[in-house]
């Protein structure tokens, strides 16, 4: 008897595992089948570009049109990313790169895109014509682009950025007191044996101002003398604008009035007359 409750002690755990098991099995067997379900069908929109087919085009082409799958339809957004895409690759050294995109029915509106890239070129050479005083090194800091990889000797031609460039460039010559300096569109020669293009740009400089007459109007004598001498320019010296516009603002901050600045080209058109006009106290 003895023997015989120990051996059914010992096969108690034995017997609630098969229990166990045998639940789990029969839970298995009842449970449902799963359900398969068919796949969902491709909702195709009018309002929806629905795809973008690349006709023997690099996705690294055309990556900003590429993303246009699945977007809402606006074809002046889709005209603005073509240009974008076609700038990407000017920058890229191609500069006579052109995107082509047509529209078509389909699942949606279907985009068919085509590039021509042309050959890739890179600036040679980037000449100044002129014999003005303007430092080169300025002028070069003007123009380049892309931490110098673009519209910089070595690196990638891209003529639109350039002549932006050139433009702020221009007002740059004018504030240093080549007061009618005029700059040319850049002028570029493509050698396609070579892959390398040569730019020149043509500045007309003309003379440089001085400053000529250095005076203030309003308040009392000793108010005048004050604000020229806050402006810290002189007669004779060469005609700067931020040193011009930074020692008005130092005069409205010593005197703490409010002070307008007039310049104007001399009578002799080699002068710049600067005068300060300081207002009433209120």
């Amino acid at each position: 008897m003895v023997r015989a409750v120990a051996a059914g002690s010992r096969l108690a755990p034995g017997f609630a595992v098969q229990r166990a098991l045998l639940l789990a099995v029969l839970v298995v067997a009842c449970h449902p089948a799963p359900v398969s379900y068919p796949a969902v069908a491709a909702v195709c929109s009018p309002a929806r570009i629905g795809k973008v087919e690349l006709h023997d085009v690099a996705v690294a082409d055309v990556a900003p049109l590429v993303v246009l799958e699945g977007a809402f339809d606006d074809p002046e957004r889709t005209d603005r990313i073509t240009a974008v895409a076609t700038e990407m690759l000017r920058v890229r050294g191609y500069p006579h790169a052109k995107i082509r995109v047509m529209r078509a029915s389909g699942c949606g509106v279907e985009l068919h895109v085509w590039v021509d890239r042309g050959l890739q070129y890179r600036l040679a050479d980037l000449e100044f014509e002129t014999d003005d005083a303007f430092p080169d090194a300025e002028r070069l800091a003007a123009v380049e682009d892309a931490l110098g990889t673009v519209n910089a000797v070595g690196g990638a031609y891209v003529e639109d950025r350039l002549r932006r460039a050139l433009a702020a460039l221009e007002r740059r010559y004018h504030d240093a007191g080549w007061i009618d300096a005029s700059i040319d569109p850049p002028q570029a020669t493509y050698d396609d044996a070579r892959g390398a293009v040569t730019v020149v740009v043509p500045i007309h400089a003309g003379p440089r101002y001085r400053i000529g007459s250095v005076i203030a109007h309003g308040g009392g004598p000793e108010t005048r003398a004050a604000v020229v001498d806050a402006l810290g320019v002189k007669g004779g010296q060469w005609y700067d604008a931020a040193r011009v516009r930074f020692g008005i603002d130092r005069a409205r901050r010593r005197l703490e009035r409010r002070i307008e600045l007039r310049v104007r080209v001399g009578d002799d058109h080699k002068t710049i007359d600067v005068e300060a006009v300081v207002g009433r106290i209120e």
